[in-house]
């Protein structure tokens, strides 16, 4: 992997560089604190202006993270990454998902998800991997609701407790909405329950509110309906 940098001239002037790995990022000299973003990119990965002012902002808002760093300090390598369903690392995650779940809301019928290879077809869905050090930790989903094409629900959001801390749940939010929105999405929907205090939080900070249930969750006890809409 590569990093990508977006820094402030003196002049006020941005510019966008591609860097070979984090020594030769070090190696421009960057004071702390200086005015910009970097991030890791694949090989064949070329950056826009619209990617790093997407990324500047969530370093603005979570501050420094192995997804969006300070110039003068590189974080561990983060991939995410879109998969299909039959994954075996998503696979893995998606099973301590539901362990989780299963653990959380013990009590019969308190859980309804799902996640179909049709829901994560192009112009659809999509079913993204992240991996932090080259290790898999967490994934994250998206579908068109159907009969709403203006309208996505995030689903199978999760970060393994080891990778926790790092802000890793809210890049793959950013990612999940970023994709789902060059779909002409601009409404997102999700569930959640009263037992996942993280997750909570965690949409409550991106600026999600509490909705009416739709679809399998109308009538369940632990199911927390969540929406957001972008313009």
């Amino acid at each position: 992997m590569k990093i990508a940098s977006y820094t402030f001239e003196s002049n006020g002037d941005a510019l966008l560089s591609i860097w070979d790995n984090s020594v030769s990022l070090e190696s421009a000299g960057h004071p702390a604190g200086a005015e910009g973003v970097a991030w890791w990119i694949g090989d064949r990965h070329r950056p826009t202006v619209a990617e790093a002012e997407r990324r500047l902002a969530f370093l603005r808002v979570h501050r420094s993270s192995p997804y969006a760093f300070e110039l003068a300090a590189p974080d561990r390598q983060l991939s995410v990454d879109r998969v299909e369903l039959d994954d075996v690392d998503v696979q893995l995650l998606i099973a301590q998902l539901n362990a989780d779940l299963y653990a959380r809301y013990p009590e019969p019928g308190a859980l309804v998800f799902s996640l179909d290879p049709a829901d994560i077809v192009d112009g659809v869905g999509s079913l993204l991997l992240a991996e932090l050090g080259g290790r898999p930790v967490g994934c994250a989903a998206f579908r068109i609701i159907d009969g709403q094409p203006g309208s996505a629900e995030i689903k199978r959001m999760y970060v393994a407790p080891s990778a926790r801390g790092n802000k890793i749940g809210a890049a793959l939010l950013d990612e999940v909405e970023h994709r789902a929105r060059s779909l002409g999405v601009t409404r997102f929907a999700l569930e959640t329950g009263p037992r996942q205090p993280e997750a909570l939080a965690l949409f409550e900070r991106a600026g999600y509110v509490g909705c009416s249930p739709w679809g399998a969750f109308v009538g369940k006890d632990f199911s927390v309906c969540m929406e957001r809409t972008v313009v």
